[in-house]
């Protein structure tokens, strides 16, 4: 059992790998995700902050070295989170990477006392020396690297380090060489980190590495994840959600026990959560499946009650998370207007309509519908707030009113029960007769979006930006249009992405059967093609 003390640990880099097994409560859900990170196959690992992806990969990692000498599944880990280089995006990004990857695969060889032949590839392909420590050189040039982005200095030898096709082949050649069945490359921090190039070049690291000896699990955030054309989460790997649904049987039982593996069992933290058991519950349900938000708000709420309970969950959910949220404008100058915007939405037209709405109802809920065809703009603002855990992305393609199709979100439990002046008593409510199906809707036209202009969204300052700059002059046939609409576009004599960004919707009605849903369409893509390149 783990040392027991009064600190709780909200972040899995406060644990020491040989820990991690001890503060692990296996639900269904977790069991398949490690499952997954286990198996041979890619994994793109999906969930907002604090949910526990890093803590699973860990997991994952302490079970395959468990059972190495039985499987030969090799774990090694990898953090790209280097805040030295992560502000550039120029062609030495994908060199640094597979350094970076090559160097934890030789640390990682060290640990389990494997040693490296001789006439290892993997040694081979660095330029290192048999006198060499095999990491020393891939360390050394990495480091290079991380000093030029911050210096502009020079990067010597930096030829030596593998590009993709070498760094598989090296890894194949070894597990040979050592009787290793599977390397799964762990990559915690893998793209949000990044700036959207980035991310687009590491997703088409990711693909390129894939083979029987080799296979990428990746930790990502929703909302902030730019793929890139080459790489398909759906099928070039498989997209895992982390989520805890609030709905599971076993939710409450299982987020209690989160909390008590970090407290002595025959404390008085353990028979005050099962005194005041209904606070600690909706306290739980708050938390909407979040271990450090769990954590967090309980080590408020210390020394436990009823009262401690709610007036946390009315700090916290009413000023502390939506702080966090409105950071990432301060973080991300591009997205600063998509970030308030969503924080407006939901604080003036999302959780009040959802409380007017659940008050006597014998049906409560936290769930919201948006239209498939409401301006992108909103949407991405949308996934901004799944960034940040105010929203959980449910399912697309859901039917609603007059059979429309749209997304179905559920709201922040916490922030939607944070409202009431009895916190407690309305997330018990909202908890007995939670129905995800009583959904909250807005159109694609609702008087909310309309208040977000999108042109507005690129400001003086990102249009000098050169990589935007050169996006709005490419050509508007690379948006992802039919060809059809693609012709319209001619007649119109927008001949950029620029060009279609300015135009307004009523100049697309303008054409011979272009109507409302098309005419967003178009002006749809011409905000996608751009809006990635906004915090870049």
């Amino acid at each position: 059992m783990p040392e027991r003390n009064t600190t709780l640990f909200y972040r899995t880099e406060d644990l020491a790998p040989e820990e991690v097994l001890d503060y692990y409560v296996e639900t269904p859900g977790d069991a398949a995700i490690i499952d997954a990170l286990v198996s041979r196959t890619p994994v793109v690992l999906r969930g907002s902050r604090g949910v526990g992806k890093s803590f699973l990969l860990r997991v994952a990692e302490a079970e395959m070295r468990d059972r190495f000498e039985i499987d030969r599944v090799l774990p090694v880990y990898v953090t790209f989170s280097r805040a030295a280089l992560l502000q550039q995006t120029e062609a030495g990004f994908l060199p640094w990477m597979t350094g970076r990857i090559s160097t934890a695969i030789k640390r990682t060889l060290t640990t389990y006392n494997l040693t490296l032949p001789r006439d290892s590839s993997l040694i081979a392909l660095t330029g290192a020396t048999n006198r060499t420590a095999p990491a020393d050189l891939d360390e050394a040039i990495v480091h290079q690297y991380e000093a030029f982005w911050e210096e502009q200095g020079q990067i010597a030898d930096a030829g030596l380090l593998p590009d993709s096709d070498q760094l598989r082949e090296a890894v194949e050649d070894l597990c040979v060489e050592l009787n290793i069945r599977r390397i799964n490359l762990l990559v915690d921090e893998a793209a949000h980190v990044f700036v959207p190039e980035q991310q687009r070049q590491f997703f088409t690291l990711m693909r390129d590495l894939r083979s029987p000896r080799l296979a990428v699990k990746a930790a990502v955030y929703p909302g902030v994840t730019s793929y890139g054309p080459s790489f398909q989460p759906t099928h070039d790997a498989t997209l895992v959600d982390v989520e805890r649904s609030i709905t599971d049987v076993d939710y409450a039982t299982s987020m209690r026990d989160i909390v008590l593996r970090q407290v002595d069992d025959n404390s008085g933290e353990a028979r005050a959560i099962k005194q005041y058991g209904e606070a600690f519950d909706v306290l739980s349900y708050a938390a909407m499946g979040n271990p450090r938000v769990l954590l967090k708000t309980y080590a408020e709420s210390r020394p436990f009650n009823r009262a401690r309970a709610q007036e946390t969950i009315r700090n916290y959910f009413r000023e502390d998370v939506w702080s966090e949220h409105s950071s990432l404008g301060e973080r991300y100058p591009g997205h600063r207007d998509l970030v308030d915007w969503g924080r407006s939405f939901l604080e003036r037209e999302v959780l009040p309509a959802l409380h007017a709405r659940n008050e006597g109802a014998t049906e409560a809920s936290s769930a919201i519908w948006v239209h498939r065809d409401a301006p992108q703009a909103a949407r991405s603002a949308l996934n901004l707030l799944c960034y940040s855990g105010l929203l959980q992305e449910g399912v697309s393609g859901i039917r609603a009113t007059r059979s429309e199709l749209g997304t179905r979100y559920i709201v922040n439990v916490g922030c939607n029960i944070a409202q009431d002046a009895e916190p407690v008593q309305y997330g018990s409510q909202l908890r007995d007769s939670f129905s995800i199906k009583r959904m909250t809707e807005f159109g694609a036209n609702h008087p909310a979006f309309k208040r977000l202009n999108q042109r507005d969204l690129i400001q003086d300052d990102d249009l000098r930006h050169t990589a935007l700059q050169h996006r709005l002059e490419q050509p508007a046939s690379i948006l992802d249009l039919t060809p059809w609409q693609k012709r319209k576009l001619k007649e119109l004599k927008l001949s950029t992405i620029g060009d279609v960004l300015e135009a307004k919707e009523s100049l697309f009605r303008t054409l011979y059967y272009v109507g409302d849903v098309r005419a967003r369409q178009i002006r749809n893509a011409a905000v996608t093609a751009v809006i990635e390149y906004l915090s870049g």
